[in-house]
């Protein structure tokens, strides 16, 4: 059942999040300003995981830059056995806001099977993508049109406030 809603999720971004995407930065400015309560947020947020298989797409990974902390960079690099310098130089760049990015796409830690190689230890901005269950996020409209785009569940779960905002 999850494998079904996994891939309808997916074609449903791959079909309609490009065209969808100006549509939902002006949906998400008005609805920034009257998010409802943030029970309904992870509820919705909840629903649309249950339903939802990541290894089955990964796009985050394969896609975005996420920014690694040095506390990150100090506990993967423990992780994976080597320094943080090291680390550094081998798999990160420094953006232009100065934070630590990965040097290449997709992620150097993605594995094959679309699995994290420091899963356990990942960066803190990995651990919450796409944020869609945090508040504060949906009150960063930018954010939150990026993540849609970037992410089929997150496009799902902004398309059905979106919807239900229409009704």
């Amino acid at each position: 059942m999850k494998t079904n809603q996994t891939d309808k999720i997916i074609r449903s971004w791959q079909t309609n999040a490009r065209k969808a995407i100006p549509a939902i930065r002006t949906f998400l400015k008005r609805f920034s300003g009257s998010l409802p309560p943030q029970r309904v947020l992870e509820e919705v947020h909840e629903e649309v995981f249950s339903e939802f298989d990541c290894l089955a797409c990964a796009s985050c990974c394969k896609n975005s830059s996420p920014v690694f902390t040095r506390a990150d960079i100090s506990r993967i690099a423990g992780h994976i056995g080597m320094k943080p310098g090291e680390m550094e130089t081998r798999f990160l760049v420094s953006d232009k806001d100065g934070d630590f990015i990965p040097s290449s796409k997709p992620c150097p830690f993605l594995e094959k099977d679309n699995t994290c190689q420091v899963y356990e230890v990942r960066p803190k901005s990995c651990r919450g993508f796409p944020h869609t269950d945090n508040r504060s996020a949906w009150e960063r409209h930018a954010l939150m049109a990026g993540n849609a785009a970037a992410c089929p569940a997150a496009f799902s779960i902004v398309e059905r406030f979106r919807t239900s905002a229409k009704a």
